[in-house]
C-alpha cells in the first residue's frame, strides 16, 4: 500500500510554503506553493488531504493493467495541452450517449420520407429510389458512425456519373441534417465530403428556334401506326409550355378549372408549383389563340391527354427534337423570347415563379432583338394564322380582341 502523503507547510521569507508531492500533483512533479498567511496554507493543505482521501486512496487498488492503460492514454493525450484523462473520459461518455440515441441511416431515411408526405410525388419517388440504390451495409449503419470517407466511397460504388453522385450526396445530406435538427447527431458529415470542382459551363440555356417550334406543332397530329397514334391533342399542352413558361410537372397537374380565359390568367396553386407558392401566369394572345381551339364543352378535366409523356415524346421525335437537354427548353424559350419583346424582368419573374433576378441575367438574357423574337409569338393555330401579331404579348391581347370584334360584325346574318 502506498504511503499516505503529508502536506506540510512552513514559514519562509517568500511566504508560507506548502509542498505538494509528485504523486498527486497535476503536473506529475513536486510542487511548491506559497501563501500570504498561515491560515491560507493550512486551508489548502486540508483540502488536498481530503481530496486524496476521496480519490487518491483508490489508486492503491488499481489493477496493473488499468494503470498501464492509463499511462498509455496519458501519452496519447500529451499532444493536447491541458487535457486530462477524466476530460477525455467525459468526452467519450458524451459521444457514447449521443450514439445510443442516434438511429440507423435506414430509420432516418424512413422518417425523412414520412415528413415529406405533402411534397411532390417526384420528390418522394426520388427519396425511395435512392434508399433502394444505397447498399444495405451503409443503410444499417448508426448515423453517428458514418464518416465523410464512407459517404464518398458508397456513392462511388453506386454511380460513376458526377451529376447522379451530386444528387445522391444531396439526399444523404438532407436525411442526416434532419438528425442534426433532432439532436441525435452532432454534425452532418456530408459537409466534409470533398466535392470535385464542376467543369466550366456556358450559362446560356437551351431554347427552341422558331423553326423547331413550328416543327413541333406540325408534328402534333394523328398517326397511322404506333402505340400512341392520337397526338393531335398534344398541341395545346405544348402551347402552354411554350407560351406560358410552365414547368413540365406543373403542366401535368394543370386542369381547365385553373384557366380563366375571361381574366386571361392561369392560376397555379401551392400544391402545383415547385416552391409550393401560388402564382398567376398571364395568358397572352398567342396562347389564347391555341386555348380557344378547344371547344368550350371540352374544356374540363386535365389539360394533358392520357399517356401524355409517351405521346409528347413521340411528337418531339417526329419533329426531330430529341435529347435530355430539351426537357425544359420550352420554358427557357418562353423566358428568353418574352424578355426580348417585353424587357420587363419583374413581370416575367412573377410569371415564371423565380425568386431572384440574377436567374434571368445569367440564363435568359440572350442577345435577341425584339424583331428576332417576334416570329416566336406569331406561331398560331391555322384558324388565326393571318392575324398580324404585334411585338409584345400585351399588345397581342388587344389585337386579338379587335379582330374577334370585327369578325362578329362582318359575320353574314343569313338573310
Amino acid at each position: 500500500m502506498p504511503k499516505t502523503p503529508k502536506f506540510a507547510y512552513k514559514n519562509t521569507p517568500r511566504g508560507w510554503l506548502l509542498n505538494v508531492p509528485a504523486s498527486i500533483s497535476a503536473c506529475g512533479t513536486r510542487e511548491r506553493r506559497y501563501f500570504a498567511t498561515r491560515d491560507l496554507a493550512k486551508t489548502e493543505a486540508q483540502r488536498l488531504s481530503e481530496k486524496y482521501k476521496r480519490h487518491g486512496e483508490k489508486a492503491s487498488i488499481i489493477p496493473p493493467g488499468v494503470a498501464e492503460d492509463a499511462v498509455k492514454a496519458q501519452e496519447m493525450l500529451s499532444g493536447f495541452q491541458g487535457v486530462s484523462l477524466s476530460e477525455a473520459a467525459r468526452f467519450y461518455k458524451a459521444h457514447h450517449d449521443l450514439r445510443g440515441k442516434a438511429p440507423t441511416l435506414r430509420a432516418a431515411w424512413d422518417k425523412a420520407i414520412e415528413l415529406r408526405q405533402n411534397h411532390r410525388p417526384t420528390t418522394k419517388r426520388d427519396y425511395k429510389a435512392w434508399r433502394a440504390a444505397l447498399p444495405d451495409t451503409f443503410l444499417d449503419m448508426n448515423v453517428a458512425d458514418i464518416t465523410p470517407n464512407q459517404i464518398r466511397d458508397t456513392l462511388d460504388s453506386v454511380t460513376t456519373s458526377e451529376t447522379r453522385r451530386a444528387n445522391g450526396l444531396r439526399y444523404i445530406s438532407t436525411v442526416l441534417q434532419q438528425c442534426v435538427k433532432d439532436a441525435t447527431l452532432a454534425e452532418n458529415p456530408c459537409k466534409r465530403v470533398q466535392r470535385p470542382r464542376p467543369p466550366e459551363q456556358d450559362d446560356e440555356v437551351t431554347i427552341f428556334s422558331v423553326e423547331q417550334l413550328r416543327n413541333l406543332f406540325t408534328a402534333c397530329r394523328d398517326y397511322m401506326d404506333g402505340l400512341d397514334k392520337c397526338c393531335s391533342t398534344c398541341a395545346v399542352p405544348f402551347a402552354i409550355l411554350a407560351f406560358a413558361g410552365l414547368r413540365p410537372n406543373e403542366l401535368e397537374r394543370l386542369t381547365w378549372e385553373d384557366i380563366d380565359l375571361s381574366l386571361s390568367v392561369i392560376r397555379l396553386g401551392s400544391s402545383m408549383t415547385k416552391k409550393a407558392r401560388r402564382r398567376n401566369v398571364r395568358i397572352n394572345a398567342t396562347l389564347l389563340a391555341w386555348l380557344e381551339t378547344i371547344p368550350k364543352n371540352d374544356r374540363q378535366g386535365k389539360i394533358t391527354p392520357p399517356r401524355w409523356r409517351y405521346r409528347s415524346a413521340r411528337v418531339r421525335k417526329e419533329a426531330g427534337i430529341d435529347g435530355l437537354e430539351m426537357v425544359d427548353a420550352l420554358r427557357h424559350s418562353f423566358g428568353t423570347y418574352l424578355l426580348a419583346t417585353e424587357n420587363n424582368i419583374e413581370v416575367l419573374k412573377s410569371d415564371m415563379g423565380h425568386e431572384h433576378i440574377r436567374v434571368f441575367l445569367n440564363h435568359y438574357h440572350r442577345a435577341l432583338t425584339p424583331d428576332e423574337a417576334l416570329p416566336y409569338w406569331q406561331i398560331l393555330p391555322g384558324s388565326v394564322e393571318q392575324i398580324e401579331v404585334p411585338a409584345t404579348p400585351s399588345e397581342q391581347a388587344k389585337a386579338t380582341k379587335a379582330v374577334k370584334s370585327a369578325s362578329k360584325k362582318a359575320k353574314p346574318t343569313g338573310r
